[in-house]
């Protein structure tokens, strides 16, 4: 990460001013995980291949742990176009695009290769339509992870032990209405924030994938992991659309080609890394437990109905139907 730049080289904001025959182009990515998660891993990975193929002409600086704001603030800058890319959580960007939100449904999906699936065809070029007018592009469908419940009370077993407790969820209506759906009492919390709020008891309980709850430290405050997989959380790669436009076209092919080649290598990442989380967090104390999770389906189901009122109903049944084949 380059704390400053040598005069060759350009900043975006000079490149959006018109001074485009500067040796290199320097751009800034950001992402909420930890530097250990695998977010700072396929964000490096990316930035090191987009240099090798524009032959250092595009330079990309990676910032983890929402060093350039917190998402909310960061996915408006993007819009702006005071942030170059950020690596957003599809929840999050709901609040924009609320189909954005469908991906979040309930028992949608049953394993990241479906998801993946799903977004390399239709119904990712649909969603991606969709940002059209935000003054940002979603580049690459990249990998976030099925979410599972942590408390610190007891396992999580069946819905009913959700029954009044107060569980952290990130912005998004579909997981207040899940978690509402099973009894609990979900509150909007800052990720950045999450671990204070387990830790002074403003939340009983949160839901992550395995990477978070390990490179987080969540199992420092929560004794108990239930393997529901409820929810999927991606990552869409969102770039300002005006500074993409300002590329030259082969440095505009060599990111988009890029960010799209790297959802397949991040699939295979983080499918590759979860069955080693899950044993390091048992090594670490944390008591992980498997259910049945017909129980929490039928109490989500209506969700999904509920969400088919408001959301494209289209795409839900489109999701449906490639997954059923």
């Amino acid at each position: 990460m380059k704390l400053s730049l040598p005069a060759s080289i350009i900043t975006v904001s000079t490149l959006l001013a018109g001074m485009a025959s500067a040796d290199t182009v320097t751009l800034r990515l950001g992402h909420t995980g930890a530097p250990t998660h695998h977010y700072q891993t396929i964000s490096e990975l990316f930035a090191d291949t987009v240099s090798e193929r524009s032959n250092g002409e595009i330079q990309i600086d990676v910032y983890p742990a929402d060093q350039l704001g917190r998402q909310l603030e960061a996915v408006e800058g993007t819009m702006l176009g005071t942030q170059d890319i950020f690596l957003v959580s599809d929840t999050v960007l709901s609040n924009w695009v609320p189909d954005m939100g469908i991906l979040n449904l309930p028992f949608l999906f049953s394993s990241l290769d479906d998801v993946h699936e799903v977004l390399e065809g239709p119904v990712g070029d649909q969603l991606e339509a969709r940002m059209e007018g935000t003054g940002a592009v979603v580049i690459g469908w990249w990998m976030g992870g099925l979410r599972n419940i942590t408390n610190n009370e007891q396992p999580i077993m069946h819905p009913s032990d959700l029954e009044g407790v107060t569980i952290r969820v990130p912005e998004g209506e579909v997981f207040v209405e899940t978690f509402r759906a099973m009894g609990a009492n979900p509150v909007v919390i800052s990720f950045g924030e999450l671990y204070s709020a387990l830790q002074l008891g403003t939340a009983d309980a949160q839901e992550n994938p395995p990477a978070h709850i390990l490179t987080q430290r969540f199992y420092e405050v929560q004794a108990y992991t239930s393997r529901t997989a409820h929810i999927y959380l991606g990552s869409p790669l969102i770039m300002n659309e005006a500074l993409l436009d300002s590329l030259s076209e082969e440095h505009r092919q060599i990111l988009l080609e890029t960010a799209t080649e790297m959802a397949a290598v991040h699939l295979e990442m983080v499918n590759d890394l979860e069955d080693a989380q899950w044993a390091e967090l048992a090594e670490l104390g944390n008591q992980i437990n498997d259910v049945d999770i017909a129980p929490f389906q039928e109490a989500t189901a209506p969700v999904i109905e509920m969400f088919s009122e408001t959301l494209d109903a289209g795409i839900i049944a489109e999701i449906q139907a490639t997954l059923a084949d």
